[in-house]
């Protein structure tokens, strides 16, 4: 999805949800949480696409969410972040068209060439999902400067993307992050918790992936610096990487496989739900018979 394409869907949506501006990118772009509040004394969960530039389809599956969330009752409040990294996404769809020739010339020497269709990072060269104070000395990734995708920023949580996504999930009474990735078709949700919320958490994500298929895949010995992680780690509460889309697909990920991974994930507010209840039990009781 485009960023005209992303204003325009705002502005249709407007009038049914609370939209604020929660920070804003490195070139000031506006950073979007799109709220439904059911009742003030109801949890959140959090939703959250386009961290990662090339995966901007994933933006195009929270929007449809949103689209569906319209006329619902629930008894949990939703906060989307449709889409984390708009510069990024910007370079992704449009290239380097309108950027001062200075831009063009850094970006380039960022990116490796011109063609801007597999950047993940953003406008600095980070990528963002790397950037998390959450491991972040440990630097699994080996790219050690600006680049397209991987390096992990100078210190963790140096990006206005992340501070801007951080500080609104800090504001909210969470009980549960899903973060969409594109692609492979699995889940990720460990990040070296206790036995127990390991548990509870592991039980959350069997939840989606019995209704999805995905699998089900632990990545905390090769996972650092991302949001699933610094939800885990700071926030205490459930999170989940969820990677739509069949793997045998190239990225950039072709549109047209919208509706089957939007269909395959239809039933999101319901896996919330149910999330919710091992949640409240876990926060009483061990007994989750």
């Amino acid at each position: 999805m485009k960023i005209e394409e992303f204003e325009n869907f705002l502005k249709d949506v407007g009038d049914y949800y609370d939209i604020k501006v929660i920070g804003h990118s490195v070139t000031g772009q506006n950073i979007y949480a799109v709220n439904k509040v059911f009742d003030k004394d109801f949890k959140w969960v959090l939703l959250t696409a386009g961290i990662h530039a090339r995966e901007h389809l994933s933006t195009d599956l929270l929007c449809r969410f949103i689209g569906d969330s319209k006329g619902k009752k629930l008894n949990y409040n939703i906060s989307f972040i449709p889409l984390i990294n708009p510069d990024g996404v910007r370079l992704c769809c449009d290239g380097l068209r309108g950027l001062r020739k200075n831009e063009q010339e850094k970006l380039k020497a960022i990116n490796g060439s011109d063609d801007f269709s597999l950047y993940k990072a953003n406008f600095n060269g980070v990528d963002l999902n790397n950037n998390w104070d959450a491991g972040w000395n440990n630097k699994f990734s080996s790219v050690s400067k600006p680049s397209s995708q991987g390096f992990y920023g100078n210190e963790p949580m140096s990006e206005p993307e992340v501070k801007a996504v951080a500080n609104w999930a800090k504001k909210l009474n969470l009980f549960l992050t899903l973060n969409y990735h594109l692609k492979g078709e699995e889940i990720y949700f460990d990040y070296f918790q206790d036995d127990k919320t390991l548990l509870r958490d592991f039980l959350i994500a069997s939840i989606f992936a019995d209704d999805n298929g995905y699998k089900i895949k632990s990545t905390q010995a090769i996972s650092s610096g991302g949001f699933k992680d610094w939800c885990v780690k700071v926030l205490k509460i459930p999170s989940l990487t969820i990677e739509v889309g069949d793997d045998s697909f190239s990225h950039p990920y072709p549109k047209s496989q919208l509706e089957n991974i939007y269909q395959k994930n239809i039933n999101v507010f319901d896996n919330i739900q149910c999330a919710l209840k091992i949640f409240n039990k876990f926060e009483g009781t061990l007994d989750i018979k």
